[in-house]
């Protein structure tokens, strides 16, 4: 590089120089925009206005195991047949859904986003449905949850987004970074179950000790390249992105309260099996799409501006 333009005492403006001015003010493309906050709007809006409805609609829509259809299969999971159970789902949904959808904005991956939401929307509630279906009970089913926790089963790719956004030399360890917090995720699981039925004679339990403790042993183990990563890089611990830290507590958070206690109430069972699925489905189907096949729906633009 020739610097036969520069003159004493002057230094050419660097690369890190631009980004610090472009960090005063996020660019247009990683601005939340009125459409978003539409978009992010629509699903309580219809949540809420099929909870209008006459209640003998709602039954109707709602997913019986023995006698599935394509249209209660589908309808079912924005069924809600009375006020907590709407409530609950609606406070998950703006806990996760809004989070998500800022922090991919600011880290450059909004199209990625939507995309993933597009599939979640579209093709989620019938696969969740016939995996629900395929062990016919008599029950009725419906509810936001599964849906809701496709996109705390998203979060983690959101987090990772963020740490590439803010941390350049994270990238390479992207995919321990993901899978550290998906046995986060399942460990959590396990052990909220098996402290439900642990003073219960139910069959099964010593598996998910087991499931637990190994998701716990993975977790621990894949902290050691996300370590490394840091000290080749020189960088200290405490360097961990606000946003990526508030959103695995979150993360954590989110899991414990989808996975409550699971004895009936109110003549009412909670579908852990459903919500375990949601959670799997929102994390596996982009990791495959993004990770594994290399899907790519644009590149960063520009680069990652500071949120305070």
């Amino acid at each position: 590089m020739s610097n036969s333009a520069e003159t004493p005492g002057s230094q050419p403006p660097s690369h890190g120089d631009h980004r610090g001015e472009r960090s005063a003010e996020a660019p247009p493309s990683r601005r939340i925009r009125p459409v978003d906050v539409a978009l992010v709007a629509v699903i309580p809006a219809m949540l809420v206005g099929v909870f209008l409805l006459p209640m003998e609609l709602r039954r109707d829509l709602a997913l019986l195991y023995t006698e599935p259809s394509v249209v209660t299969m589908y309808a079912s999971h924005f069924v809600h047949l009375d006020l907590p159970h709407l409530t609950a789902n609606l406070l998950v949904y703006l806990l996760v859904v809004p989070f998500s959808l800022a922090v991919s904005v600011w880290s450059g991956r909004r199209r990625r986003f939507y995309a993933v939401a597009a599939v979640v929307f579209v093709a989620f509630p019938l696969a969740l449905s016939g995996l629900n279906v395929l062990l016919p009970r008599p029950r009725i089913g419906m509810g936001f949850s599964g849906m809701n926790l496709a996109f705390v089963g998203y979060l983690p790719h959101v987090l990772a987004d963020r740490f590439e956004a803010e941390r350049p030399e994270w990238e390479r360890s992207r995919a321990a970074l993901l899978a550290l917090l998906f046995f986060v995720g399942t460990a959590v699981v396990t052990v909220r179950i098996t402290a439900s039925i642990y003073h219960t004679a139910q069959p099964g339990l010593h598996w998910l000790v087991v499931a637990g403790a190994g998701s716990l042993a993975a977790a621990v183990a894949l902290t050691r390249p996300l370590v490394s990563c840091l000290r080749s890089q020189g960088v200290a611990g405490a360097t961990i992105p606000p946003l990526a830290a508030l959103g695995s507590l979150l993360f954590v958070l989110l899991m414990t309260v989808a996975f409550p206690d699971v004895s009936p109430a109110d003549g009412s069972v909670v579908n852990l099996f459903l919500h375990f699925l949601g959670f799997s489905f929102g994390y596996i189907v982009p990791y495959a799409a993004f990770q594994v096949l290399g899907l790519s729906l644009g590149s960063r633009s520009e680069p990652a501006t500071a949120r305070k």
